[in-house]
């Protein structure tokens, strides 16, 4: 008797190790949901529908975007984590995914063991811009400097607290030792508008948010904190240029899908959007949302997750931002 039921758990072993690799080769055969975790009509959301349009002709499936907002993306993070891993259920990430480790006490998922990698999909800078009209700043350099002469005396706004326009002026408050005081605003329109306002001295924004007001002459751009000048503004020189310990910070997102997905599947995945983000139709769509096509494979998106997780937990214990 025992005879015949382990050679019966032994046959139903064998029979889901088969089936796996089959269902990998026919993958996709039903539509494929593609979550992001922000507002719908933001950039991630605009983002994930270019590349849906494109993957939905790649793959001859439906690819639908779903915004799941809530909690810095962590509410679609967790609805993929908890998904089946079979490559139906994806996730556009953002750098939020590796902020939040060291931002909320706890997540009910892990950022890195929770997932398979498949592709980082972008990087962007943000930009120190500060109101032309009434700054006395004309350099990152003066603005150091004053900083560093008057502590507690210049502000600086953000998108709110622990994003990553917030953690990059913490990042120049900890190498320089300013104390430059965080302004958190509910988003970078908000910023903007405190900006024009006079209500802080400069803000850390992406240039999608202040690129009107530049143009505009409204706003000066001080600095970005890439590491080179971004081909938009080359005139406008890297922090690190001013301040080398900075090195460079540049936000980012990428599509991870629930962890234990087989393997022909993430590589199939990851084979049809590097060509797709490397496309000039979608480099171009891409670049009008202030962000350049970055593919990469899924081992080198899973390192570089890690690594941010590391640097931007180190700036955060640094500068006592409090765990929600």
């Amino acid at each position: 008797m025992h005879r015949i039921i382990r050679q019966t758990l032994i046959a139903a072993g064998l029979a889901l190790l088969a089936a796996a690799p089959a269902a990998a080769q026919d993958y996709p055969t039903r539509p494929i949901r593609f979550l992001q975790g922000f507002a719908a009509g933001g950039n991630a959301d605009l983002i994930a529908r270019v590349l849906a349009d494109e993957l939905s002709k790649s793959l001859s499936q439906p690819v639908i975007v779903e915004a799941r907002p809530g909690a810095g993306g962590n509410l679609a993070a967790d609805q993929v984590a908890k998904s089946t891993p079979d490559g139906y259920t994806l996730l556009l990430v953002a750098t939020s995914h590796v902020i939040s480790p060291a931002i909320y006490k706890s997540l009910p998922f892990d950022p890195v063991s929770g997932f398979d990698f498949i592709t980082t999909v972008t990087e962007q800078p943000h930009f120190i811009v500060a109101n032309a009209k009434t700054s006395r700043f004309n350099t990152l350099a003066e603005l150091v400097a004053s900083a560093k002469a008057n502590p507690g005396k210049l502000t600086f706004g953000s998108a709110g607290v622990g994003t990553g326009q917030h953690l990059n002026g913490e990042l120049l408050n900890t190498i320089t030792g300013a104390k430059m005081v965080h302004v958190p605003y509910r988003g970078d329109s908000a910023a903007v508008a405190g900006l024009l306002s006079g209500d802080v001295d400069f803000i850390v924004a992406p240039l999608a948010a202040v690129s009107s007001n530049i143009e505009a002459g409204m706003f000066r751009a001080l600095a970005t904190t890439g590491g080179k000048p971004w081909p938009q503004l080359p005139n406008v020189p890297p922090v690190a240029s001013v301040v080398p310990e900075f090195g460079q910070s540049m936000p980012w997102t990428g599509i991870v899908t629930a962890h234990g997905t087989p393997k022909p599947i993430i590589d199939r995945l990851n084979a049809d959007l590097t060509r797709i983000i490397a496309s000039p139709t979608v480099a171009n769509r891409l670049r009008e949302f202030g962000g350049e096509g970055s593919p990469s494979s899924p081992q080198q998106m899973e390192g570089k997750v890690k690594s941010e997780i590391a640097r931007w937990t180190k700036v955060i214990e640094t500068a006592g931002i409090p765990k929600q």
